[in-house]
C-alpha cells in the first residue's frame, strides 16, 4: 500500500466492534478467536482509512466478506475459504491474509467440535464498525450420520461428547440405537475404574440390562478378578447373559470353589443353570456330596440350591434332621425351589427348628418355591412372621406373600429394619394397594426405603430420592424406578444431560446407564 494521501484528511476511526452477547452458545470461545483476527483486522481497516482516498474501493463501507474457517483441536487453521465474497479481491485476499496472520487460534472447547472432530466458523470481516467483531461470528455445526460417529466417541472414551450429541438428535431408532451405545460405553469405562464398588455396580447393571456387547468384557473378570464379590458377580452376570463361552471356566472353577468358597460357589452353580449347563453343575456338586459322608460339605449342599436335586433331595432331608447347624442351615438351602412333597415336609419341620438361623434359612428357601407346592406349610410360614427372630420374620413375610398373601403380616412399624424392608418386598410381591408408601420412603434406614421403591409411583418424590438419598443404592433404585414409570421417553433428556455432567468411571454414570437401559 502506498504512502500516505498528500494535504488530505483523515475520515474518523471506527469505534470498537460490538461485543457478543454472553449467553450465545460458544461466546467465549468466539470472543478469544476475535482477540487474536480483529487487531490485525483493525489495522488492515485504519491503513486504508488514512493511506488510502476517502473515495478509493478499499473505503467503501458497504464492504464485507464472510469467511469460512476450519480449525482442528488444537486450534491449527486447516482451512480457509470465502463463504460470501466482497466482490473487491483487494478486501477478500486481505481477509485471508488476516486469517493466515493469525495463524494458531485458541484452542476450542468440546461442545464447539462438529462431528468431523474439527471447529468451522462462519465469520464477518466488514468494512464498517462490525469489523471483524465476535458478534457477528458463529460456530457451524456440521453432522455426520449419528451412529457412526457415536461408534467413534464412544471407542474414543468421549461419552460426554456422544451424550450431549444424541441429546441435539431428532427422536428415531438411529438416535436410540446411538444412545445405547452411549450407556453401555459409561458401563465398560466403569469397568475399568479404580473403584470395586463401581466395577461391581456396572457388573450388576450389565447383567439386569442384559448388555450382550459387553459379555466379552464380563468374562475377562470371571476368571480375573481378585476381589471375590467382585467376580462372584461377574459370574452371575454371565449367565444372565447367556455368554456361552464363559461356560468352561465357570465349571472348571466351580470343582475348586467347592471346597471353601461358598459365595462364588453358589454363583457358579446359578451361572452354569443359567447357561443350560446344569448336568456340569450337578455332576461337580455330587462328587462334593458323596452318599457315604456323615457330615456333607456345606458349601457344596448350599450350592446346590439352584439346581434341582433329583435323588439327592432324600440324602439332603436326612442332613437336615439330623446335622449339626451349620449342616442343617446349608441343607435347608439347598431345598430351595424343590416342589417334592418330601422337600416340603422337610422344610415344615424345619421351620420349628430351635436355631434361629435355620429357620430363617429355610424361610428363604420356602420364598423360592413355587407358591402352589406351599400349602401343607402356610400355616406354620404365617406363625413364623411373628418369630423372635428378625432374620426369620424377614423371610417368612416374603414367603407368606407367595403362599398365603391374605394373611400377611403388617409389619411397617417392626423394630428391626430387615424386617420392614421385607415387609415392603412382600407387599410388592402380593400386588394390590401398598398403603402408605411414603412411610416407607421416608424410613431412616436405607434399606427400607431401597425396598418401598419399587411400589412408588410419584415421580417428584423419586426425583428427589434419586438426587439427594444419601444411600447410593437408594439413590440408584430410585432413578430406576422413575425411569420405568415415567417412560424411557420422558427422561432421556435430563439422563443425556446428567451423563454427559458426570465424573467419568463414576457411580453417577453407571446408575443413569442402568436406568436408562432398563426403561421402556
Amino acid at each position: 500500500m502506498s504512502g500516505p494521501a498528500p494535504d488530505r484528511a483523515f475520515g474518523p476511526r471506527l469505534p470498537p466492534p460490538a461485543l457478543i452477547d454472553p449467553t450465545r452458545p460458544g461466546a467465549a470461545f468466539l470472543t478469544s478467536v476475535a482477540l487474536q483476527l480483529q487487531p490485525g483486522w483493525g489495522q488492515f481497516l485504519d491503513d486504508c482509512r488514512i493511506r488510502l482516498a476517502e473515495t478509493h474501493p478499499l473505503n467503501q463501507m458497504s464492504l464485507a466478506a464472510t469467511a469460512a474457517i476450519t480449525i482442528d483441536r488444537k486450534g491449527r487453521v486447516v482451512d480457509v475459504g470465502l463463504a460470501v465474497p466482497s466482490g473487491n479481491a483487494d478486501f477478500d485476499r486481505a481477509v485471508r491474509d488476516a486469517i493466515h496472520d493469525a495463524s494458531s487460534l485458541p484452542i476450542p472447547p468440546i461442545e464447539a467440535l462438529s462431528d468431523d472432530d474439527h471447529v468451522h466458523l462462519r465469520w464477518l470481516f466488514a468494512r464498517d464498525r462490525r469489523q471483524a467483531g465476535p458478534a457477528t461470528a458463529e460456530i457451524e455445526h456440521r453432522e455426520l450420520p449419528l451412529v457412526p460417529t457415536i461408534a467413534k466417541l464412544t471407542a474414543s472414551g468421549e461419552l460426554a461428547r456422544a451424550a450431549r450429541r444424541c441429546a441435539t438428535a431428532p427422536d428415531s431408532a438411529e438416535r436410540t440405537a446411538a444412545i445405547e451405545r452411549v450407556m453401555a460405553g459409561a458401563l465398560r469405562e466403569a469397568l475399568a475404574s479404580l473403584d470395586s464398588s463401581v466395577q461391581r455396580a456396572a457388573v450388576d447393571a450389565i447383567g439386569a440390562a442384559h448388555v450382550t456387547a459387553l459379555a466379552p468384557d464380563v468374562r475377562l473378570l470371571v476368571a480375573g478378578a481378585s476381589d471375590a464379590e467382585l467376580r462372584a458377580k461377574a459370574i452371575r452376570a454371565a449367565g444372565a447373559l447367556g455368554d456361552s463361552d464363559a461356560g468352561d471356566s465357570i465349571a472348571h472353577q466351580l470343582a475348586v470353589d467347592l471346597g471353601e468358597r461358598q459365595g462364588l460357589a453358589l454363583a457358579e452353580t446359578t451361572a452354569l443353570v443359567a447357561l443350560g449347563r446344569t448336568s456340569d453343575a450337578v455332576a461337580a456338586i455330587e462328587k462334593g456330596l458323596p452318599a457315604n459322608a456323615r457330615v456333607p460339605n456345606p458349601v457344596a449342599l448350599e450350592a446346590s440350591g439352584p439346581v434341582p436335586l433329583g435323588a439327592l433331595v432324600a440324602r439332603v432331608t436326612g442332613w437336615l434332621a439330623h446335622g449339626d447347624a451349620t449342616t442343617r442351615l446349608a441343607a435347608c438351602s439347598a431345598l430351595a425351589g424343590e416342589a417334592s412333597t418330601q422337600a416340603i415336609q422337610a422344610l415344615g419341620r424345619a421351620l420349628d427348628d430351635p436355631d434361629a438361623s435355620v429357620r430363617a434359612t429355610c424361610a428363604a428357601a420356602a420364598a423360592e418355591t413355587p407358591a402352589k407346592a406351599l400349602a401343607p406349610i402356610a400355616a406354620k410360614l404365617v406363625a413364623l412372621q411373628r418369630d423372635r427372630d428378625g432374620a426369620a420374620r424377614a423371610n417368612a413375610l416374603i414367603a407368606v406373600a407367595l403362599a398365603d398373601p391374605a394373611h400377611l403380616a403388617a409389619a411397617a412399624e417392626d423394630p428391626r429394619a430387615e424386617v420392614r424392608a421385607a415387609y415392603w418386598h412382600a407387599l410388592a410381591l402380593r400386588g394390590g394397594d401398598p398403603g402408605d408408601v411414603h412411610a416407607g420412603l421416608r424410613d431412616a434406614a436405607s434399606e427400607v426405603r431401597l425396598a418401598a421403591i419399587a411400589l412408588a409411583t410419584d415421580d417428584a418424590l423419586l426425583g428427589q430420592l434419586a438426587a439427594a438419598d444419601d444411600a447410593p443404592e437408594v439413590r440408584t433404585a430410585a432413578l430406576v424406578q422413575l425411569a420405568h414409570h415415567a417412560g424411557r421417553a420422558a427422561v432421556t433428556p435430563s439422563l443425556l444431560d446428567g451423563l454427559a455432567a458426570a465424573r467419568p468411571a463414576s457411580a453417577d454414570r453407571v446408575r443413569i446407564a442402568r436406568a436408562w437401559l432398563l426403561a421402556r
